[in-house]
C-alpha cells in the first residue's frame, strides 16, 4: 500500500471509535453511575424504594430503572460502546506492532550502520578488548547470555555485529489489558442477557419461587447474633431448597457465606420486621353505637379462621400494612414505608363459610371501616405480633468464569506491561592490530536507570584489560 493512501474503513466513525475522549468520557460515566447503582439497593421491593426516597424520586428511580442498573438498555448501550472502542483501539495499534516485533531483527549486517545506531543511543560504551575478534565475540556473547538476551550474529569484512533483545512480549501488555478488558466486558454482557440478580423478601415460614427455575426456597428461620457488649455480630437465616415437594437441601447462611444450588447463589442482605406479614393480632369485639368492649380480645394468627364469639360471622387474617397508604385512583391499599406508622390488617368475613366481605382494620383509627356487614356489633384491632424478614439476594450469572478469566488476563497484561522491558542492544567488534574494539549501545522502552546498570555490567564483563571510554 502506498505511503499516504486512504483505508477505506478509516472514516469519521472509525476516528470517533478510536478516540481517547471517547474512552475516558465512557469509562468516568460507568463509573459515576456505578457509584449511583452502589447507593441505591439494587432489585428491592418498590415499597422500599417509596420509603427511603419519596414518591417523586421513586419515579425517578423507576423510569431510569436504577433499580435494576445493570439490566437497563441505557447501561448495556454504555457496554456496547466501550467495547467497540477497545475493539477499535486493539485493531488499530496491535498489527502495527506486531509487525515490528517480528521484523525487529536487523535483515543485514552494516558496519557503518551499527555504529551510527549506537551513538545514537542514550546508553552506549566503548571497550578495548586485547584479544582477537573471535575471542571478544564469545566474551560478549557470555556477557549477553549471561543476562539473558537472545542474541543474532553478523560476520562481515573485518569486524562483527550483533543484534541482542529481551523483553519483547512486554510490549504486548497494554494489548493483554485490552483483550482482558473485552472478556470482561463480554462476561458482563452474558450475565445481563442470560443471568440474573434478583431480591426476595421472605417472611419466616414462608415459600417463594426461584426466578426461571423449578424449585423453591424456604425461611426456616432467622435470628440475630450479638457480641457481649450488644452490637450486632452476625445475622442468619435458615434456607430450605425445596424441589418437587421435598426438601432436598438446608443451609445457614449469613453475609459473605451464601447457599448455592444449580448454578444460583443466595446471599443474606438485610432483614427487618415484615410490613405485609405478622405472626398474629388481638381483635377486640366492640358495640357498634357506644364503641364499648365486648368481652377479652381475640388472638387471631396469620391465615387462621375464627368465629366471632356473638354473631354468624367468622374471620379469617390475611393480610397486614406497616404504614397504610391508598392510592386515590386505583383505590388500592399498599404500605407506604417499612416503619409501623399506621398498622393495618386485613380481614376475610365470613357467613355459613361462604365470604361475604373483606374488612380492614386500623390500629389508630378504630372503627374507621366496618368490618361486619350486618350486626350491631364490630372489630377493631388491639394489638399484634410482627415476623421477620430475611432479604435475600439470588445471583445467577453464566458470565463469571468469562470474567474471571479477563481478570486473569489482566493480570497477565499488567505484569507484562510493568515488570517486563523491552531491551535492544547492538554490537559491532573492530579488529585494530592485536586488539579488538567492542562499541554497543541499546535502548529500553522503560526503567533507563535498571538498563543502564545492566549495560554497565555487560561492559565489565567484555572488558578485560581495564581499558574502557
Amino acid at each position: 500500500m502506498a505511503t499516504g493512501e486512504k483505508i477505506w474503513y478509516k472514516n469519521k466513525l472509525w476516528y470517533f471509535f478510536n478516540s481517547l475522549k471517547l474512552t475516558l468520557g465512557v469509562l468516568i460515566t460507568l463509573a459515576v453511575v456505578s457509584i449511583i447503582g452502589t447507593v441505591i439497593e439494587q432489585n428491592q421491593q418498590w415499597p422500599m424504594y417509596v420509603a427511603r426516597y419519596g414518591a417523586t424520586w421513586a419515579k425517578v428511580i423507576k423510569t431510569l430503572r436504577l433499580y435494576d442498573m445493570y439490566h437497563a438498555k441505557w447501561f448495556l448501550f454504555l457496554l456496547a460502546l466501550l467495547t467497540l472502542n477497545i475493539i477499535v483501539c486493539t485493531f488499530e495499534r496491535f498489527p502495527p506492532k506486531w509487525k515490528s516485533l517480528l521484523k525487529h531483527k536487523p535483515s543485514k549486517y552494516d558496519p557503518q550502520s551499527f555504529t551510527r545506531i549506537i551513538e545514537n543511543c542514550s546508553q552506549n560504551h566503548s571497550v578495548n578488548f586485547s584479544g582477537g575478534k573471535s575471542a571478544a565475540k564469545e566474551r560478549v556473547l557470555s556477557a549477553l547470555k549471561k543476562k539473558k538476551f537472545n542474541v543474532v550474529e553478523y560476520d562481515g569484512d573485518g569486524s562483527l555485529g550483533m543484534y541482542a533483545w529481551k523483553g519483547a512480549i512486554g510490549r504486548l501488555g497494554s494489548d493483554f489489558t485490552h483483550i482482558s478488558l473485552l472478556l470482561i466486558l463480554l462476561g458482563a454482557i452474558v450475565g445481563s442477557f442470560s443471568g440474573y440478580k434478583d431480591f426476595k423478601i421472605i417472611n419466616v415460614g414462608d415459600t417463594v419461587d426461584v426466578p426461571y427455575n423449578e424449585f423453591k426456597v424456604r425461611l426456616d428461620k432467622f435470628w440475630i447474633d450479638y457480641y457481649e457488649s450488644g452490637q450486632i455480630r452476625q445475622f442468619n437465616s435458615m434456607l430450605t431448597v425445596v424441589e418437587n415437594g421435598k426438601d432436598v437441601l438446608t443451609k445457614q447462611i449469613w453475609v459473605n457465606e451464601p447457599l448455592y444450588y444449580k448454578g444460583v447463589r443466595f446471599y443474606q442482605s438485610s432483614y427487618g420486621q415484615s410490613w405485609s406479614k405478622i405472626e398474629e393480632a388481638g381483635i377486640g369485639i366492640v358495640n357498634r353505637k357506644t364503641g364499648e368492649a365486648i368481652g377479652e380480645p381475640i388472638t387471631i394468627k396469620w391465615d387462621e379462621m375464627l368465629p366471632v364469639p356473638g354473631t354468624k360471622y367468622s374471620m379469617k387474617l390475611v393480610a397486614y400494612s406497616a404504614d397504610l397508604g391508598i392510592d386515590e385512583q386505583t383505590k388500592t391499599v399498599f404500605s407506604q414505608s417499612q416503619d409501623p406508622n399506621n398498622p393495618a390488617v386485613g380481614l376475610e368475613i365470613y357467613e355459613n363459610g361462604k365470604q361475604v366481605k373483606e374488612a380492614l382494620l386500623l390500629l389508630k383509627y378504630p372503627g374507621v371501616f366496618q368490618a361486619l356487614p350486618t350486626s350491631d356489633k364490630d372489630l377493631v384491632l388491639t394489638g399484634y405480633r410482627g415476623i421477620m424478614y430475611s432479604g435475600v439476594s439470588l445471583n445467577n450469572d453464566p458470565g463469571t468464569n468469562i470474567v474471571w478469566a479477563g481478570s486473569i488476563v489482566m493480570g497477565i497484561g499488567f505484569f507484562f506491561a510493568f515488570f517486563v522491558f523491552h531491551r535492544k542492544v547492538w554490537v559491532n567488534i573492530s579488529e585494530t592490530g592485536g586488539s579488538c574494539q567492542v562499541k554497543f549501545g541499546g535502548i529500553i522502552n522503560k526503567n533507563n536507570l535498571l538498563f543502564e546498570k545492566e549495560l554497565q555490567d555487560i561492559a565489565d564483563g567484555v572488558n578485560n584489560s581495564g581499558s574502557k571510554s
